[in-house]
């Protein structure tokens, strides 16, 4: 079974209802979602995160490569989704939305980190002026948090 097969599962067998967490494995893979909310058409998410020890000794070209994967097949967010910093000292990939999206008292946008440790993550942030940003949860359909799981297992294939 993939993690995605897993993850509908047990997303499916907790129904609606306030917060959760979502963990499932396929092989050496293994991947958590923190449900802030869910009903039968969407959920609000605090993270999705996919584990894997095949990024373990990733260099930093081979995280640039996934953060550009990744960049290129999460086309369906809200906003896009930018490499915006590749640390090749912490070998940590970094994306986030470009542009991000705007209101009147301040920008929210989405944050995915690529890992040499082993870990992709996508969270949602708030930022307001004179604050420091804050997570909040990324509100999405039950079918593009599918995708997601989806298109992070692809991009490690």
């Amino acid at each position: 079974m993939t993690l995605r097969t897993e993850f509908e599962h047990e997303l499916n067998q907790l129904g609606a209802g306030g917060t959760a967490t979502v963990d499932v494995s396929s092989g050496s893979r293994r991947l958590t979602c923190d449900l802030a909310e869910r009903n039968s058409l969407a959920v609000a998410f605090q993270a999705l995160r996919v584990a894997t020890p095949e990024l373990a000794a990733a260099s930093s070209s081979d995280l640039e490569r996934l953060a550009k994967a990744l960049s290129e097949r999460l086309t369906y967010l809200m906003e896009p989704i930018r490499p915006i910093e590749i640390d090749a000292d912490a070998c940590v990939a970094q994306l986030r939305s470009s542009p991000p999206q705007r209101d009147d008292d301040g920008r929210n946008y989405y944050e995915l980190t690529v890992h040499r440790g082993g870990e992709i993550s996508l969270c949602r942030y708030r930022k307001e002026p004179g604050t420091p940003r804050h997570q909040i949860p990324a509100t999405v359909t039950r079918e593009v948090l599918l995708r997601l799981a989806d298109d992070f297992e692809a991009v490690l294939d």
